[in-house]
């Protein structure tokens, strides 16, 4: 499992409640998820400000069948406006 918070100044301020099985994002059309394509399961994966906005986009267009949805994305969503709410915040996805 993926774990995933928010970091500020290297402390962590929000995290996520539950984990990304990495093999929720094998069926899904990669071109669809070019930030989520990036997560890895046995290493920690580091998203800015910037790379946040788009990553929130990116949930809108998932699938409704995906095990992701609804309650992963919500939560990744209010992770990733929590990152664009201050100034030094990463949204960091944290492999096994």
């Amino acid at each position: 499992m993926i774990d995933y918070q928010v970091q500020e100044f290297g402390k962590t301020i929000a995290r996520g409640s539950r984990g990304i099985d990495i093999f929720w994002l094998d069926g899904l059309d990669q071109s669809r998820i070019p930030m989520l394509r990036h997560l890895l399961p046995y290493a920690d994966t580091m998203f800015n400000s910037s790379q946040v906005s788009s990553l929130a986009e990116e949930l809108d267009g998932l699938p409704e069948d995906n095990p992701l949805v609804p309650e992963i994305r919500d939560e990744l969503k209010r992770l990733c406006e929590h990152v664009s709410a201050g100034a030094h915040r990463q949204l960091w996805f944290l492999g096994d």
